[in-house]
């Protein structure tokens, strides 16, 4: 059986949950402790033997493009599926086909912070002999969320949308899913190309009703939707507390734990720094700095005050 596979990240949508800050960046390109998100998610990709990568862009999708080229500077090659108008999740899939090699695909929303181990994934997909593998993961709140309700071996027996407070007290599953895939392409050729189409709402119940096998596979470990600014900022915090692992930080030292600091940063010896933090390239702190628990400070900041907790971009000036 072939393993070789293809990735398509999902990276058109408009961020509306994050405005104001996708009103001039598309949410894919938001830096996640100064690294953009693509970077680390094409990263994981090249790390999991996917180097062959669609990129479904729309909205500022040429801000994408000139980010991230063909991709050499990752060792992956990338190319551009344009859509036009929005087509939702399986839409943009369906007018990616004439890219596909006929290998299975991994398919990633592109506003995940998860250390799902992708190789455990595929295998679990090529054992199972399905035609879609979901990632599910457990939450607290489910009202936030569809839920998925999974049988014997696995197997997906339906989707439910998201329940009430008075129903999710009812329920005894609490399994989502996570926004990560693996797909035979071929499930995408009976539906018309340029036309809106939902992975969640369309196909996979379409799936079940043909009695397709659709595989789940529990991913147990750090997963978050950073599709919120409360989110956005409390996954860059998990990363500096060390629960989220698989982020690297290059160039980057732990001072103390939690306070994570450029190799090129200048911290004065009376500068106070509380975890967790993260203080930027070349960014200078004075004498009189404060740097409370909860603050991220871009690049090239110079900084002899006192801070409130929040991310701050590079350039800042605090005296």
């Amino acid at each position: 059986m072939r393993t070789v596979m293809q990735a398509v990240i999902l990276a058109g949508g408009q961020g509306t949950r994050l405005r104001p800050l996708t009103l001039w960046q598309p949410k894919p390109l938001l830096p996640l402790l100064e690294v953009p998100f693509l970077h680390w998610l094409i990263g994981r990709c090249r790390r999991a033997a996917l180097t062959d990568i669609l990129l479904s862009v729309g909205y500022l999708g040429r801000q994408i493009e000139a980010a991230l080229g063909d991709g050499a500077a990752w060792g992956v090659k990338l190319r551009y599926i344009v859509e036009e108008t929005p087509l939702d999740t399986a839409g943009a899939l369906v007018l990616a086909q004439p890219y596909f090699s006929g290998d299975p695909l991994v398919v990633f929303n592109a506003d995940i912070l998860t250390d799902l181990d992708l190789l455990a994934l595929i295998q679990c997909h090529l054992q199972s002999g399905a035609v879609a593998t979901l990632t599910l993961a457990r939450v607290e709140d489910i009202t936030a969320y569809g839920l998925v309700e999974v049988g014997e071996g696995g197997r997906i027996q339906s989707f439910r949308e998201k329940p009430t407070a008075a129903e999710a007290l009812t329920l005894t599953t609490n399994t989502i899913n996570a926004g990560t895939y693996v797909l035979d392409p071929a499930i995408f050729k009976d539906y018309p190309s340029g036309d809106p189409l939902s992975l969640e709402r369309r196909v996979f119940p379409d799936l079940l009703r043909q009695g397709r096998r659709l595989q789940a596979y529990l991913h147990t470990g750090y997963w978050r939707d950073l599709g919120t600014p409360a989110s956005y900022y409390h996954g860059q915090l998990d990363i500096l507390l060390g629960r989220m692992t698989d982020f690297p930080l290059e160039d980057v030292e732990a001072k103390a734990p939690g306070v994570w600091v450029h190799k090129t940063a200048e911290i004065h010896p009376n500068a106070q720094l509380q975890a967790p933090c993260y203080i930027g390239a070349h960014t200078h702190l004075g004498s009189q700095a404060q740097v409370p628990a909860g603050t991220i400070l871009g690049s090239y900041s110079w900084v002899n005050g006192s801070l409130e907790p929040g991310v701050y971009g590079p350039g800042l000036l605090v005296v």
